[in-house]
């Protein structure tokens, strides 16, 4: 299946009110931070002229239009994909917010830094910003302004896969744009609405929203972006109008681009190179994916380079190139075990700031529990599992306790929703959840999340190598003895799973889980259906 972390091409909007403040060089603040909202590298050539300007006095400038200033270049760094840069400049300010007691302000650090780890791939942490900005916010925007944080708290709830409350949230957040006749921000709900119905599988409601979108922009005259068009064009191909898709897409990849749609553009090229594959226009898929490609590497689009190398070896397979295309799927597997890798070693520390809003108490217990469980099996996410496992090595560390984990793969998943639909994998899903947690229950302090995808963590206290690869082997055995066939019609479900233990193998929550990932590529390598250790 497609990675996860790929269709969140969301928009951040850029325009808040920030009380008492009237200044002439905030007047300009606003027209910076609406710039955002359309022209990424323009707003940053502006605010490092104004933060020339101001470099000699900030106080003069005005403290608060200073620090939304600098909120609005490191917003304009991120998008275009200077995200260390991007990340840095929003905490700083993220910092003085906290200082000064400047809550409208925090608010729209914690909606950034959402918008940020949207864009690298982390939709925990992206869920959790998201749901403190809401709380933050709660009180002191007007609807407008408000609409806008529950688009970014739909689009991290749509990230994390619970589709159902983040398509609430859209339809709350479209009918205050409707009401207070915002454009930008209702094309931007629809955009996304479109794009979490095409993700959760509900075709017909993404091409009737995506129709909205395309008339929506054509009746106020507003080009539509390469994002919306991705948006439009997946939605098209998700009901087999190939040939539509195609033609939304074609004219917006032979444009020249600018750095700042880059992200967008080879969005568009990979969902051309899948529409011209599936319609047998190989040459064609294979000169869009090649133009994606060069982008990709110019511009360091890492997350991007993992969607095409997937889409080459599909184009391979299509074509016939089977030795090509299973020797890209190798690859493919090897720079996602190391993206994973690096991805959970660069995970930033919890929130600082709780909820306090009464009015939202309520709703953030729901969220906050959200935020830890994975929505489709009730089981852990990779946040909490990450947070328990660093407790556990610090006392294995200490000698005071051992350890062994599983990381478990279920083999040719892809074969279930290609063959059997997505409503049936993800059954499959559940299943093998409840499978994992019966098979533990017996181990005193056993934890078990889900990584991702058909990926799950077994955390199994007080057991060495030995006994945690005797358990996991029967987890193995208890998940190939499931009645498959009453879900899955005949096709086989099987895990391969790899081990590593604490203190004997590594005491470095990193070390320890990129251990278990090679082990489990061994247990792949070997046939499947089995543990290494």
């Amino acid at each position: 299946m497609l990675p996860g972390c790929c269709p969140y091409h969301r928009h951040e909007r850029r325009n808040a009110p920030y009380g008492g403040i009237v200044t002439s060089s905030a007047a300009t603040v606003d027209e910076i931070e609406d710039l955002l909202r359309h022209d990424a590298q323009a707003a940053l050539a502006a605010a490092r002229a104004l933060l020339d300007e101001a470099a000699g006095d900030p106080a003069a400038f005005g403290d608060v239009a200073y620090q939304r200033l600098l909120l609005a270049k490191g917003g304009a760094q991120a998008r275009l994909g200077q995200t260390e840069d991007g990340a840095r400049t929003i905490r700083e300010v993220k910092s003085w917010a906290e200082l000064h007691g400047q809550r409208a302000l925090l608010a729209q650090c914690h909606r950034g830094l959402s918008a940020l780890f949207r864009r690298v791939g982390d939709p925990p942490l992206m869920l959790e910003h998201a749901v403190t900005a809401v709380d933050l916010a709660l009180a002191e925007m007007d609807q407008t302004a408000w609409a806008d944080f529950l688009l970014g708290l739909a689009d991290a709830l749509g990230a994390s896969g619970s589709f159902e409350d983040s398509i609430a949230r859209y339809q709350e957040a479209l009918g205050l744009a409707e009401k207070h006749g915002d454009t930008y921000l209702r094309l931007a709900v629809l955009n996304n609405l479109s794009y979490t119905q095409y993700e959760a599988g509900l075709s017909a409601e993404a091409v009737q929203t995506a129709e909205l979108l395309r008339t929506g922009a054509e009746r106020v005259g507003q080009a539509l972006s390469k994002h919306n068009g991705d948006t439009i064009a997946r939605a098209y191909s998700a009901v087999g109008r190939l040939e539509d898709a195609a033609r939304v897409l074609e004219p917006m990849c032979a444009g020249v681009h600018r750095a700042e749609d880059c992200d967008g553009l080879v969005l568009a090229l990979l969902t051309l190179t899948e529409v011209r594959r599936l319609a047998g226009a190989f040459d064609g898929a294979q000169a869009a994916l090649s133009r994606a490609d060069r982008l990709i590497e110019e511009y360091a689009l890492t997350g991007r380079s993992l969607d095409a190398m997937r889409e080459q070896a599909e184009l391979h397979a299509a074509r016939g190139d089977f030795r090509d295309a299973y020797e890209t799927y190798r690859d493919f597997h090897l720079a996602d075990v190391e993206l994973r890798a690096v991805q959970r070693d660069a995970r930033a520390r919890t929130l600082n700031a709780i909820f306090e809003a009464t009015e939202a108490r309520r709703t953030s217990e729901y969220f906050r529990e959200l935020s830890v469980r994975d929505p489709l099996t009730g089981l852990h996410n990779r946040r909490h599992l990450d947070s328990e496992l660093g407790r556990l090595l610090t006392a294995a560390a200490q000698g005071r306790t051992r350890l062994t984990i599983g990381l478990v793969d279920l083999d040719h998943f892809k074969r279930v929703n290609d063959t059997r639909s997505h409503a049936v994998g993800d059954e499959v899903l559940g299943r093998v959840a409840a499978i994992l947690q019966s098979s533990v229950a017996a181990v005193d302090g056993a934890l078990v999340g889900r990584m991702g995808g058909e990926e799950f963590l077994l955390i199994l206290p007080g057991l060495d190598r030995d006994q945690g690869v005797a358990r996991l082997d029967e987890v193995r055995r208890a998940i190939a003895d499931g009645l498959w066939h009453v879900v899955t019609d005949g096709v086989a479900v099987t895990a391969s799973i790899g081990v590593a233990s604490a203190p004997d193998d590594a005491v470095e929550r990193g070390a320890l889980l990129a251990l278990a990932d090679r082990n489990l590529y061994r247990a792949k390598s070997a046939g499947r259906d089995c543990v290494q250790a």
